[in-house]
């Protein structure tokens, strides 16, 4: 499927790991060692006057979608935390009701049971609705905010510490321009609690994570032959340095320098790296990846293939 355009939001405010731990009953010696370790210093925060909706809604005017266009007939908004804050009517109906590019949408989807991996069962869905011939052209919009929840909320032991990051993405089903590849997704159902389990079946989980990332890599033929680099999951440095000494050759090419002051911006974090790195003037000179490990084993990646007209200009 074609990415014409996409937008994200990353907010400028931040909070201190230190005190976000803090605030969920960690000391401050714990705190310094989880920040060390892990890579995170601070997240970003949406401030709490800001709302989810007019967040995206800013978002949708700078993608500029135009009268003339093909309109946008579905939307999907993905986030990886069931509960969201409550701005009164649902999400999805208010963004449809006031802006004007959404006048048109004819379905609309929200997905919020597979975590971190939500943004690939989104593509995966509009794979099949391009292919049906039920949509033409469709806006996926990713993103969660914590800013109304205790700071606490936001910190996981062991694991991560959530930011907040928002993407919209428009799609449709032509095979010019930049190409996302059909996404691969996969559910290890043996590992179904997520994180909500005893810490035997928590370090489980984390020993097949390297082993899960390879057959994601795997199955969307990933290689530094064809790829420039690769779009993670931004969950925390640990991780990624586990990964890297399996895998050396990964070292230079995982794409985490939003982690430190952004933090894990759960669904959002390969789609933020996406649109950071298209906005770059230079165009895109080799297929990048996409990959998310959602807890509870929710497996997602796609390849990304650059335009070969701007290369070629």
């Amino acid at each position: 499927m074609r990415l014409t355009r996409m937008a994200d939001d990353i907010p400028t405010a931040r909070v201190d790991a230190v005190d976000i731990i803090q605030a969920a009953g960690g000391s401050r010696s714990e705190a310094r060692v989880f920040s060390k370790l892990f890579g995170i210093e601070h997240v970003a925060a949406l401030p709490r006057t800001d709302s989810l909706l007019n967040t995206f809604l800013s978002l949708l005017d700078r993608l500029d979608v135009s009268a003339d266009e093909t309109p946008i007939d579905t939307l999907i908004y993905v986030h990886a935390l069931p509960i969201q804050p409550i701005e009164g009517e649902g999400l999805t109906t208010a963004l449809i009701r006031r802006h004007p590019a959404l006048t048109q949408v004819k379905h609309r989807y929200e997905i919020d049971q597979h975590n971190c991996g939500g943004g690939f069962w989104g593509l995966k869905m509009l794979q099949s609705l391009f292919r049906a011939g039920l949509s033409q052209r469709a806006l996926l919009v990713l993103g969660d905010s914590l800013s109304t929840f205790a700071l606490g909320e936001r910190y996981i032991p062991g694991c991560t510490i959530l930011g907040d990051g928002f993407v919209v993405m428009l799609l449709d089903n032509q095979d010019d321009g930049i190409q996302l590849t059909p996404p691969f997704i996969e559910h290890r159902a043996e590992f179904w609690p997520g994180l909500f389990v005893e810490s035997q079946q928590k370090s489980a989980f984390y020993a097949e994570h390297n082993a899960m990332m390879d057959h994601a890599l795997k199955e969307i033929e990933f290689s530094f032959q064809t790829h420039d680099t690769l779009l993670p999951h931004n969950i925390n440095r640990l991780t990624w340095l586990n990964f890297t000494r399996l895998h050396p050759e990964f070292e230079a090419r995982i794409d985490t320098r939003l982690l430190p002051e952004v933090g894990h911006c759960c669904a959002a974090d390969p789609f933020l790296l996406l649109s950071r790195r298209l906005e770059n003037s230079q165009p895109l000179s080799k297929r990048c990846g996409l990959l998310s490990i959602g807890a509870g084993a929710f497996i997602g990646a796609c390849s990304v293939l650059p335009d070969p007209q701007r290369i070629a200009g």
